[in-house]
């Protein structure tokens, strides 16, 4: 099975979604280890599933590959047809993923991660770009460069859409940046969650449930989180293969059933 094979690092354990995470992925998560986009965009691709039957679909979760594509495309036309798909203008709430890799021809380059989310729950002539990062205002610069593209794509913000920093817990190492990204993105679909139930427990905006929800000791136990889910996901797959397998095995004659002829 995916789960007791060899430890090739290259083996494929699990296809979620549109992400494929591999053998080498699970080393990763047991640390400590820089998280990888594989998993970020595997583990965003999970929370996505629970909002699958909003009909709106005002939230949207993109995985760290297309804000990056975004940041690096030449021209405003590039961008706009690149994003034309995504309906950025009709969200309420949008998370990107930001990587600091400054060179696009390398693979898995960069050395933090930070969470940019556009916000227009107000209103889609109020939005603004919150940015939270683990380490104060380290990815700033790459911050900026992703909202100046996606501003253009905003034709009815009439307050130019402002950039702010975001209430963000500060990592006490140079590897968890990853881990603090998926979990703010927790913590901003469960005030979503909250706030589309009409709850309001998170109040105007979700700063208040990142504070509640999100610290050293929560940002710790979310390794082993991914990989216990990794884990159960992979046991499902492989438990819907054996139920298939029992379906289509070809069924016998019962004795009972069968005339004996002497």
């Amino acid at each position: 099975s995916a789960s007791t094979a060899g430890e090739d690092g290259n083996e494929r354990v699990l296809s979620y979604g549109d992400v494929v995470l591999l053998r080498s992925d699970l080393s990763i998560l047991r640390g400590p280890h820089f998280l990888n986009d594989r998993i970020i965009a595997f583990y965003l691709a999970h929370l996505s599933a629970a909002f699958e039957g909003d009909d709106d679909g005002d939230l949207l979760l993109l995985p760290p590959s297309i804000p990056y594509l975004l940041s690096n495309l030449p021209d405003p036309d590039s961008v706009a047809a690149v994003a034309e798909p995504l309906r950025l203008a009709s969200r309420s709430l949008v998370l990107l993923p930001v990587n600091d890799n400054p060179d696009a021809s390398v693979a898995e380059g960069g050395s933090h991660w930070t969470l940019l989310v556009l916000d227009a729950t107000n209103g889609a002539s109020r939005p603004r770009f919150v940015h939270h990062d683990s380490l104060g205002v380290l990815n700033s610069d790459a911050a900026r460069q992703l909202a100046a593209v996606l501003r253009p794509l905003l034709p009815g913000a009439a307050n130019g859409a402002p950039l702010v920093e975001g209430p963000t817990p500060m990592q006490a190492n140079g590897h968890d940046c990853g881990v603090y990204v998926i979990a703010l993105a927790r913590a901003i679909c469960n005030w979503w969650r909250d706030r589309r139930g009409q709850q309001q427990e998170g109040g105007a905006d979700w700063f208040d449930t990142v504070r509640k929800e999100v610290d050293a000791e929560s940002v710790k136990a979310m390794r082993a989180e991914l990989l216990h889910l990794i884990a159960r996901l992979i046991q499902d797959k492989e438990d819907e293969k054996k139920n298939k397998s029992a379906i289509q095995l070809p069924s016998c004659p019962s004795i009972a059933s069968t005339s004996l002829r002497l």
